[in-house]
């Protein structure tokens, strides 16, 4: 559309194209354990307070470094709306958010529930090109200590051979033991091995209601299962009553007597708090009563199965309102940080926004990775860092950057992290220094790159005789010190070796530098002032800090004797109100720092590299100028924006246009 003057406004808004039985003899009743066996090791009584005993095993305590892994058919989707935060709920935000998620499957798969849901993506898990063997090297090769796999998240599926339900890696997707292959994998390689176990939730994933004692199915869910009973055991039942108590009992006790785990990872139990619960205060009904108790009896039998064997075994109590009684198990949640030295604790911690795959997530960088890595171990934490493979298997390549990059560093720093315990302080702010123990070495971890002279000030009063060396790992020059009135000062070498984004300095001294009663051991206390995450991902903590600068704004004005039109179609052939004419070969320059797909068709205009506008998305920065020379008519701008899937997704461009005497150029935002 053209103005009498040669001014053009042109507005294209692309419409969204989002194109059973029980095996198993529980060992326990409500409120019991397992029958014990006389060994030598310590047996537990199948009280909290017997559990709350339980050591902390050397293996755990010593390892530091861990890889979680979010795996299953919802890894088949990759995708979740406003492309952020955990793509592992999309199975339940399938049918929660159905104007939107329902257009998105038709889109993809040409159909949506009831005719397609859920349990008719699951063939497309199949793992194709997943080789355990590879996955272990890695693991160990980047200095994990030791492996999580989901065995079971809130959807239902099971990740190994089980004889409970139908809906199992070995019947159904990938036909394969995926825990047991990767099981031995990893401990061929050393490592210990945990299946993390996330079915508490399930009784509510596909329900109209999710963390209630009783709930029903969506109503597209109580179709299919009527259309596919078989459905049934998959995205049912939908009540905490004894069956389901009973057979997550059971469906835990199958993986543990199948490929013995070293450690019982389970996801918080929003239950224990909601629809009138307040389990650890004493307060619950009837029937989370007898969870309670089994979940005690379960856990006891693990502890006294392990013991049996010779296995340190360990146990975690997820959530800020903790699953067990404070000791029972590590301290967790989701990308915990805590302040201060706390009682042994553990954070699970995506690269992204999401733990299971999410194409395009909004990825840490390698920094902040190595960083928050070396925060949470010197304040008596363990770092479990999580990846989400796609449904064939594959890593992405920026969360094997993220692996490889935490291997490299690990390499050359990793005294400073493995069998390392907490200083008298974590850290020192005004130097950006973090500190870790090992025996008489003190190792002081500096977050910025030491360009100049540095004093330790949690040394203050030592006299010189009290370090016998320093010097900056993975650099062969020699590091200077002296005592001062201060404190110890370091000044670092000029060649800093082969370290990045943090460089530890290794002091010896002549007497043992950790100092065990600094330990915030008031579970309570230490979580405060942590960042607090609701159950889908989103940080409840403050607002939300948008990904980047988000465009003002804007409403289209018409100039006098200038026209909008507006046309939607899917590919450049398809618009019939506007068609494109030839290209006129002049440029569109784009942001370097925008990354995407470059524009598919622009009529008058080529794009001078390979970057691409984005727009609703929720990536940002998107400076675009089209070098039009003198002003002409712009035909017809079309743009869309296809992800690696092919899906087509929302844009909306506005093309803002000046007098052609003034401002050759054209705008795009």
């Amino acid at each position: 559309m053209t103005s009498a003057r040669g001014t053009i406004l042109h507005t294209i808004t692309t419409a969204q194209w989002l194109r059973g039985l029980m095996a198993i003899l529980l060992a326990f009743v409500s409120g019991g354990i397992a029958s014990c066996q006389e060994t030598q090791a310590t047996q537990y009584d199948g009280s909290w307070e017997s559990l709350q005993k339980m050591p902390v095993p050397a293996w755990f305590d010593d390892g530091k470094i861990g890889i979680f892994i979010h795996w299953g058919p919802y890894s088949v989707i990759g995708y979740k709306k406003g492309g952020r935060g955990y793509a592992e709920h999309v199975p339940k935000l399938l049918y929660d958010d159905s104007q939107h998620y329902y257009s998105y499957m038709d889109q993809r798969w040409g159909a949506h529930p009831p005719e397609f849901g859920y349990k008719d993506i699951i063939p497309e898990f199949k793992a194709e090109n997943w080789d355990p063997e590879a996955w272990a090297k890695l693991f160990a090769d980047v200095g994990a200590k030791y492996v999580v796999l989901t065995a079971e998240h809130h959807d239902g599926w099971a990740n190994w051979d089980s004889d409970l339900t139908p809906w199992n890696a070995v019947d159904k997707g990938p036909k394969r033991d995926l825990v047991g292959d990767l099981g031995k994998a990893v401990r061929k390689q050393g490592l210990k091995y945990a299946p993390s176990y996330h079915r508490e939730r399930h009784t509510g994933f596909f329900a109209n209601e999710k963390y209630v004692v009783h709930s029903d199915p969506r109503p597209d869910i109580a179709e299919e299962i009527k259309r596919v009973p078989e459905a049934a055991s998959l995205y049912g039942p939908f009540s905490y009553d004894k069956a389901f108590v009973d057979d997550y009992v059971a469906r835990w006790k199958e993986i543990q007597t199948k490929y013995q785990p070293d450690f019982l990872w389970m996801d918080d139990f929003p239950i224990y708090t909601r629809d009138g619960n307040q389990v650890r205060a004493g307060k619950m009904k009837p029937e989370i009563q007898y969870m309670d108790n089994s979940l005690r009896g379960m856990i006891t039998d693990f502890m006294n199965d392990g013991a049996a064997r010779g296995q340190a075994v360990y146990v975690n109590n997820k959530g800020a309102n903790r699953n067990w009684p404070d000791g029972v198990g590590c301290l967790e949640k989701d990308n915990l940080k805590l302040k201060v030295i706390g009682p042994k604790w553990q954070s699970c911690t995506t690269f992204g926004t999401s733990f299971g795959y999410l194409e395009g997530d909004k990825y840490k960088t390698i920094e902040s990775v190595i960083h928050e890595m070396v925060e949470v171990i010197s304040r008596n934490g363990n770092f479990l860092g999580n990846i989400g493979p796609r449904a064939d298997g594959t890593i992405v390549p920026e969360q094997l950057e993220r692996l490889h990059a935490m291997g490299d560093w690990l390499r050359i720093n990793g005294d400073a992290i493995y069998g390392s315990r907490y200083w008298k302080q974590s850290d020192q702010t005004d130097e950006h220094l973090v500190f870790t123990t090992k025996g008489k070495n003190l190792y002081a971890i500096k977050m910025t790159e030491p360009q100049k002279p540095f004093t330790i000030t949690g040394t203050k009063g030592w006299n010189a005789n009290q370090v016998t060396s320093v010097r900056l790992l993975g650099s062969d020059a020699k590091t200077t010190w002296e005592m001062t009135p201060q404190g110890l000062q370091i000044t670092p070498p000029k060649n800093f070796g082969q370290s990045k984004y943090a460089w530890t300095f290794e002091i010896v001294t002549d007497r043992e530098q950790h100092v065990p009663n600094v330990i915030q051991n008031d579970a309570s206390e230490a979580l405060k002032g942590t960042k607090k995450v609701d159950l889908e991902g989103h940080d409840t903590s403050q607002r939300a800090v948008p990904m980047g600068p988000a465009h003002p704004a804007m409403k289209p004005c018409v100039l006098p004797g200038s026209t909008v039109v507006i046309e939607t179609a899917s590919s450049a052939d398809g618009f019939q109100k506007l068609v494109p004419s030839l290209a006129s070969g002049r440029k569109v320059t784009a942001n370097p720092a925008t990354r995407n797909d470059p524009l598919n068709s622009l009529t008058d205009g080529k794009l001078a590299a390979g970057i691409g506008p984005v727009f609703g998305n929720g990536v940002r920065g998107g400076a675009y100028k089209m070098d039009l020379g003198s002003a002409q008519s712009v035909s017809v701008i079309t743009s869309w924006s296809h992800n690696w899937k092919g899906i087509r997704g929302a844009q909306k461009i506005v093309l803002y246009g000046s007098d052609a005497a003034t401002d050759p150029g054209w705008d795009l935002t």
